[in-house]
């Protein structure tokens, strides 16, 4: 399974484009760091350390419910 860094860095809003619709994972720092991904297509997604989702083709946006947690993320596109 080839893996494919497609951000990493600060989590609250961190935005990442997919070139093609696929899984990603979702690795954060602080393990209570939750949040949800809005999707190009206006769909929301929850991500909690660990997740793996389906994500539409196009510019997708991380937001943390407690945009004043410092923690990072990296994001990663499963193929």
């Amino acid at each position: 399974m080839a893996t494919e860094t497609l951000y990493e860095g600060p989590a609250h809003n961190a935005t990442l484009y997919l070139p093609s619709a696929g899984f990603v994972r979702f690795a954060f720092t602080d393990p209570n760091a939750t949040g949800y991904v809005r999707s190009p297509n206006g769909s929301l997604a929850r991500v909690q350390p660990g997740t793996r989702i389906f994500l539409p083709a196009g510019e997708n946006v991380l937001i943390l419910y407690d945009p004043k947690l410092v923690t990072r993320v990296s994001i990663v596109f499963v193929q």
